[in-house]
């Protein structure tokens, strides 16, 4: 029996044990044949296979032995892959049988016709979401699907870049979030009420000067790590900011001092203070330290095992360098 089977790109199962497959090898599976537990699953036909097809690749099969059928599928105790299909020989496929699986009842496969770009002008008007959400990605009917009902579809019309200014006030979130990261509408988005938004606001560079006294930490986080008012997040109430600010390499002589080892860690990492962090009272920091390979004559003595571990190991490296040297 011939069919149908996708592996990913390099030739192993996409679902089960990720088994690796070569071309004109036979495989027969081992025991007792029992349907998917132990044999090679395959389809009869091409748009069973329901992988993404795109970034599948997809092999005419001989089956041979024992086969089941399970639904739409097959399982066989003996398979071999014949040849790869090319993306022409699927696209001319879906081209040449379009009619008919437009009408499938299986909306896995209405949308696979869809991925390869055939009968949207039908497919545009699907009962099913996913579907139209495909017809979407293929920047079809957006003129109409810039009003579908389903939020998913709208936000797939947004990241085309279509219909923005009416989408930049929908009423869901996840679509204006769409908006934004089209970089439109920053101007009005900026003052949303939803924090992931503000904050790709603030990831496009926009507003940085309104959003850098946001009451949401993540977004003034998102501010300080394009540079911005690092001297005002310097004393910002959230450790989680002042971290960012001294990844930022700034205000490090102030930082080495903060409250929150968090921050005192991020120091460390900018190899600024070490001779004062190697005391720190948290072995986090200590562990860090180390890491930079600082005051190991210290800190292999350590109270902290972790600290000794990491600075014996460092130390080790050190000397064998200069072995090799």
């Amino acid at each position: 029996m011939r069919g149908y089977k996708a592996l990913d790109q390099d030739m192993r199962a996409v679902r089960g044990n990720g088994m690796q497959f070569e071309l004109g090898k036979i495989y027969v599976s081992e025991g007792e044949f029992l349907s998917c537990l132990n044999g090679f699953s395959f389809c009869k036909n091409l748009e069973s296979v329901c992988y993404d097809i795109e970034n599948s690749r997809i092999f005419e099969i001989k089956a041979d032995g024992e086969i089941i059928k399970l639904d739409d599928k097959y399982v066989t105790e003996k398979i071999s892959l014949v040849r790869e299909l090319t993306k022409e020989e699927i696209k001319d496929y879906f081209n040449k049988n379009q009619n008919k699986l437009v009408k499938s009842r299986d909306s896995s496969i209405r949308s696979l016709v869809a991925e390869q770009g055939y009968g949207l002008d039908v497919l545009v008007h699907d009962i099913d979401t996913d579907v139209r959400m495909t017809v979407a990605k293929q920047g079809y009917g957006l003129d109409i699907l810039v009003h579908d009902k389903n939020a998913n579809v709208r936000r797939a019309v947004a990241r085309q870049g279509y219909g923005l200014d009416i989408l930049v006030h929908d009423e869901n979130a996840h679509v204006r979030w769409a908006v934004a990261e089209q970089g439109y509408g920053l101007d009005i988005l900026v003052y949303d009420e939803k924090f992931f938004i503000r904050t790709e606001v603030a990831e496009q560079g926009y507003g940085l000067d309104v959003l850098l006294h946001d009451e949401d930490w993540f977004v003034r986080q998102t501010v300080a790590r394009q540079g911005y008012g690092l001297d005002i997040f310097l004393q910002d109430e959230n450790a989680y900011v002042r971290r960012t600010v001294a990844e930022r390499g700034y205000g490090l002589d102030t930082l080495i001092y903060d409250e929150d080892y968090i921050v005192r860690i991020a120091v460390a990492k900018q190899c600024h203070g070490l001779d004062i962090l190697v005391h720190d009272k948290s072995s986090c920091v200590r562990k860090e330290v180390a890491k930079q390979g600082y005051g190991l004559d210290i800190l292999i003595y350590d109270e902290d095992p972790n600290v000794r571990k990491v600075a014996k190991m460092m130390a080790r490296h050190r000397s064998s360098v200069r072995i090799v040297q």
